[in-house]
């Protein structure tokens, strides 16, 4: 018999990704919407595992379990997953403890992490059968969790849903002959790939009338004879300048992702956590909202978007009610934020069609993107609480075949190999400058939002009215909200994440009329749930001195440097950054001897494995390979540090130099060759790395 799993969430589009997900692995998922329809589905058939929402309407996610921990029958015993988009207080986290809750989780969880915690949950169910938790154990290392049809899920809402779920992987799609494949940074696109021949470089260039028949033909000899790349070439023969050829690159990595929009069918399939090789790589401007409202103005076919509002004829638009969503990043023109305000009373999906195509558009693609939502039409036309309608079908994809995708491990250094010292390297930190001003910034502003009153958090009095606490939530909602910082680091992405939580939690707490009463009758309250916040106040105070830390290492004070990044691994020792900077601080404090060596090497590898989303452990661990004298391996480093940050300015040039110092054959190799400077000619004694 199939493994069955209770979903209960108010998001719709949320418990179908997961119904994807997991039917694509055999299990049978149920979902809810409210508590009551989840205790109703619980009495019918007890599933094997349940995931509730902690803010489920009417009985919420912990009413629903206590009621499943008093119940008789065999869903008292079930393991419960509790979850929510706000951070839980003291009290709640306490009361999921003693009711037995398997894990209380905050809202987003990568995809890959919720299902290898569900596929633990279950093997432990299945009776500890060894057989059982070996195949429990092998669905987790599949690479492909999430697949279906485009003519179920359309491209725009595929995006959709991965930007919520902030998806990292490579998104498989094929339509007929036509294959491409899309690379997902925290749910967006960041690079893509295709197999078609229209959409090659040189085509492209080719029908835009960037080059000619010849020059086309002759760069493709050369690229055939293995002389580089064919962008490489086209800027060595000069037919193309650098800031040509890197414009021309944009737009054909656009072209290549809209034309997807265009697809009517197809079949899609999500693999986890790959990376694509020899992709081209997407503009960093605009958000995933941009990009879904672009496609949906210029690409989608209309016969589609008008199917879908056919399908809700009788139900009612309204702006949405997720914060996520309603404060996320993107770009509307002035046509497209009015109609939103004018969607402010509601009206039915029908009477759009008595409106012309533009608007239409407009419409679904603020749909797509969530700043509107459809309810119940016949419940609003009432004057009630309507519930959400999910925008597309109910279809569920059946089992398929799963795609693998292996990642070779990393190749470090030899052991036992001596180091030798490595040439200065002079650090450029211009690309740095704006990570840290947010870096710094947000960092205030959680040191603020660490308070447990919720009218701190919003810089408000006690006595504030109700327009005041909307208004300081809308205007820090907007500031903290993670779309702001899509092309920052994943250090800054995670501190707005963090601060943008905390906004929304204390908002929900001073919008609800009876915590609202709470707060002002008690003035002990604050201080009660002050010792929950001892973790964050920690977080805060390590990234203030990892920050000194950077701020030393610029100015190339490494022994004062090294002092504040041990504090900040003392004070939050899993964070890997933390870890990274340090042991390579360790290394030029202290001299280049064996033991030293060691020692870095195992902080930056730990480094590396705690925070593999990040580049400098990677940086460093090239160089210090670079210093044992393995440049193989320092070369797979230096690589692995410009997959995660392309723009990585120090990892670039490392790569570059390596390059340059090897013997190059063909025209790239005499344009890339340069006479030795002097200083480069002259014997002497290598100078310590900065």
């Amino acid at each position: 018999m199939s493994t069955t799993l209770l979903c209960a969430d108010p998001d719709r589009d949320l418990c179908e990704l997961l119904a994807r997900a997991l039917g694509a692995d055999g299990c049978r998922v149920v979902v809810a919407h409210d508590g009551e329809e989840a205790l109703e589905a619980l009495r019918r058939r007890p599933p094997d595992l349940a995931l509730l929402d902690v803010t489920l309407p009417g009985r919420d996610g912990l009413t629903v379990l206590e009621a499943m921990r008093r119940s008789a029958s065999p869903a008292a015993a079930i393991p419960v997953i509790l979850w929510s988009v706000a951070p839980c207080s003291a009290e709640q986290i306490e009361q999921a403890r003693k009711l037995g809750a398997s894990a209380l989780l905050q809202k987003p969880v990568p995809l890959d992490a919720l299902l290898a915690r569900i596929t633990k949950l279950l093997a432990r169910e299945r009776d500890d059968r060894a057989a059982d938790a070996a195949r429990a154990k092998a669905r987790v290392r599949r690479s492909v969790p999430l697949r279906g049809s485009l003519a179920d899920l359309p491209f725009p809402a595929l995006l959709h849903q991965a930007h919520g779920l902030r998806a990292n992987g490579v998104l498989h799609l094929r339509n007929d002959e036509r294959r491409k494949e899309v690379e997902l940074c925290d749910g967006r696109p960041a690079a893509v790939r295709s197999n078609l021949p229209s959409e090659r470089l040189g085509d492209w260039l080719l029908r835009s009338n960037r080059i000619e028949p010849a020059v086309l033909a002759e760069s493709a000899r050369r690229l055939l004879r293995g002389e580089g790349l064919q962008g490489q070439i086209l800027v060595g023969m000069q037919v193309l300048s650098e800031e040509d050829l890197g414009a021309a690159l944009r737009e054909q990595a656009n072209e290549k992702l809209l034309e997807i929009f265009e697809w009517q069918s197809g079949e899609f399939a999500l693999a986890v956590g790959a990376q694509l090789r020899r992709a081209t790589a997407l503009p960093l401007e605009g958000s995933a909202a941009d990009l879904i409202r672009i496609g949906v103005r210029t690409r989608l076919p209309m016969e589609r978007i008008d199917a879908v509002l056919s399908a809700h004829a009788q139900d009612a638009i309204v702006p949405s009610a997720n914060p996520f969503y309603s404060f996320q990043e993107v770009t509307l023109s002035d046509n497209e934020r009015a109609l939103l305000a004018a969607c402010g009373r509601g009206f039915t999906a029908g009477s759009l069609f008595e409106k012309p195509e533009r608007l239409r558009r407009a419409v679904y693609a603020l749909l797509e993107i969530g700043l509107l939502e459809v309810r119940d039409g016949e419940v609003f036309r009432r004057g009630g609480p309507a519930p959400i309608v999910r925008l597309h079908g109910e279809s569920i994809p059946r089992r398929e075949r799963t795609l693998e995708v292996k990642t070779p491990p990393p190749a470090l250094a030899k052991a036992g190999s001596k180091p030798q010292a490595m040439p200065k390297v002079e650090e450029d930190h211009s690309h740095y400058a704006a990570d840290h001003e947010q870096r710094i910034a947000l960092t205030a502003l959680l040191e603020r939002l660490s308070k447990p009153s919720p009218f701190e958090k919003l810089g408000l009095l006690r006595d504030a009215t109700e327009a005041e606490i909307r208004s300081a939530y809308v205007s820090l909602a907007k500031e903290t909200h993670p779309d702001r910082y899509a092309r920052a680091s994943h250090a800054v992405h995670d501190l707005a994440e963090r601060a943008f939580r905390e906004v929304t939690h204390a908002f929900e707490l001073l919008t609800d009329p009876l915590t609202l009463a709470e707060y002002r009758a008690d003035p002990e309250r604050d201080r009660k749930e002050a010792q929950a916040l001892d973790e964050a106040q920690r977080a805060i105070a390590a990234e203030r001195e990892f920050q000194k830390g950077e701020a030393r290492l610029r100015s190339h004070d490494w022994s004062g440097a090294l002092g504040h990044f041990e504090r900040a691994v003392e004070l939050y020792p899993d964070e890997g950054e933390y870890l990274a900077y340090c042991g390579w601080c360790f290394y030029l404090t202290h001299g280049h001897d064996d033991a030293v060596f060691r020692k870095a090497f195992e902080l930056l590898k730990r480094g590396a494995k705690l925070a593999p989303d990040r580049e400098k452990p990677y940086l460093f661990l090239g160089r210090l390979c670079q210093a044992a004298g393995h440049l193989d391996a320092a070369e797979r480093m230096f690589m692995k540090a410009v997959e995660r940050r392309p723009d990585s300015i120090e990892a670039l040039r490392e790569l570059r130099l390596m390059q340059m110092r090897r013997p190059k054959q063909g025209l790239l190799g005499r344009l890339l060759r340069r006479p030795a400077s002097d200083s480069e000619r002259k014997p002497g004694k290598r100078k310590r790395p900065t």
